[in-house]
């Protein structure tokens, strides 16, 4: 059959589309998507995250690639990294919340005391950015030329006109993005949902009161104090949204054993998204603007339990198993009045677990209960604890765990079963402890900082996002 005799408009299309549209163009766009979103399609099947399919700010560099100067090339480059980085910081924000370029960089000053985990994931995305670059200046660029800057323009300008439509990002699902495609550039103009997102709006540190106000001055009379008061900020205990009459309770039930133990209170409290905003809500009522306040100011401080305490007469110590370099709370905490506090590696045993680096809870314990004892007259006593923190190392978990991670109710979440085996060895912990004697006479308090992070679990949604739980018991 002649197609050319029979089908004359669909062969001269065909040649058209041929000379202007030609097989190496395709070739080109293919393997060009593929390497720049490669990555992130890798792990959404892997970690469950969420990204457009594609972003299209990769390819409006492409004019650049097709120049195949020495000085477009390096434009491009250039173009491209800042593209990646950009498309790094958003994929995050699904996993782990800041508020904006400036503080997102000041906690990148605490890596190198993080968890291993992190580090392979920034190990991940440096090996990426200089592969996929690597291959496309090196091989994806032989099918370019200048003269696909015109049919390129013209494929855009048509998925522009016919298919594109913009849905923007949710603040309310973790900054996620919706639909097959979409610019990230018009996803930051948004500004009901991303206000916060740019240097310019980089707050000066500053701090307000809370609405709600913390747990601990509602479950303590601060005007008048019992003599002896431990508080602990408990890393990660959050509200689990699943069979919530049953596994809550569960998690501290080996206190309600307890025949020398009196709960006074048990609830929930709204809660921000970080452990040092945990620590100012609880202590001193405050809410941050910014998490970058280790300059102040600090004449608010003056109303935090630590500081009121001190002058009424009480001895005041704080214990956490990380450095005090982290969060640089050796500039801050003496503000709040804990300038006896206690870092890794102050400690009687030294011996650091998984989760985040540091001393272990289960042998802090042991100090808090020993200075808890040795207070002759009135205490009060602050910790903060570390071995809940994702990523919720089972290596760290003592014997034979509580909850079994295999039953259906911890399928797809993996991580949030880790957390609920990590918190009840925590409260079974200090069960012992008060079992032995040490906190004779004294009321404690136990708040969550925040709601657990989840990263690499199917479902996300185990832990209520903005609550953490409380409990309020005195040990006579």
């Amino acid at each position: 059959m002649n197609l050319e005799k029979n089908f004359p408009l669909f062969t001269k299309l065909a040649r058209l589309l041929g000379k202007y549209f030609p097989l190496h163009l395709w070739i080109f766009l293919i393997l060009y998507i593929s390497i720049n979103n490669g990555l992130f399609w890798i792990g959404q099947a892997l970690v469950y995250s969420e990204r457009y399919i594609i972003v299209l700010e990769y390819i409006w560099i492409l004019p650049l690639l097709c120049l195949r100067q020495k000085w477009s090339t390096i434009l491009f480059s250039l173009a491209y990294i800042a593209i990646y980085i950009f498309d790094i910081l958003y994929w995050i924000k699904q996993f782990y919340h800041y508020d904006n370029l400036a503080e997102f960089i000041g906690l990148l000053r605490f890596i190198y005391i993080g968890p291993k985990l992190y580090w392979l994931f920034i190990a991940i995305f440096l090996v990426y950015l200089v592969l996929s670059l690597f291959l496309i200046i090196k091989y994806v660029i032989r099918f370019t030329s200048i003269k696909l800057i015109i049919p390129i323009g013209f494929l855009y300008l048509i998925f522009w006109v016919f298919f594109f439509d913009y849905r923007g990002a949710n603040l309310s699902g973790r900054y996620k993005t919706t639909g097959m495609w979409g610019s990230y550039y018009e996803t930051i103009r948004n500004l009901k949902y991303n206000r916060e997102l740019f240097w310019h709006v980089t707050v000066k540190p500053d701090f307000y009161n809370w609405p709600n106000g913390g747990v601990l001055q509602r479950q303590i009379d601060i005007t008048n104090p019992p003599k002896k008061i431990l508080f602990i900020l408990n890393e990660s205990w959050g509200i689990f949204a699943h069979d919530q009459e049953t596994i809550n309770p569960s998690i501290y039930a080996s206190l309600q054993n307890l025949p020398n133990v009196h709960f006074i209170a048990q609830g929930e409290n709204p809660a921000d998204n970080s452990t040092i905003k945990g620590e100012l809500r609880e202590l001193c009522n405050l809410k941050a603007k910014s998490s970058a306040f280790a300059l102040g100011p600090f004449e608010k401080f003056q109303q935090c339990v630590p500081l009121r305490l001190q002058k009424q007469g009480y001895e005041v110590l704080a214990f956490h198993g990380a450095t005090a370099k982290m969060y640089e709370r050796q500039g801050w905490y003496p503000q709040m009045g804990l300038q006896n506090a206690h870092f890794f590696p102050d400690f009687s045993n030294i011996q650091q677990c998984h989760s985040y680096p540091g001393a272990c809870d289960f042998n802090i314990v042991h100090d808090i209960a020993a200075a808890n004892k040795q207070a002759k007259d009135k205490s009060f006593i602050y910790w903060l604890t570390l071995n809940t923190h994702h990523p919720y190392s089972e290596k760290d978990i003592q014997g034979e765990p509580s909850y079994d991670c295999q039953q259906p109710l911890f399928k797809g979440r993996q991580e949030a079963c880790r957390n609920l085996n990590l918190q009840h060895q925590f409260f079974q912990i200090l069960a012992n402890e008060i079992k032995a004697g040490a906190f004779k006479d004294t009321e404690i308090v136990v708040v969550g900082d925040h709601s657990p992070p989840i990263v690499l679990d199917e479902f996300r949604d185990s832990f209520k996002p903005d609550s953490v739980p409380f409990i309020h018991f005195r040990v006579n």
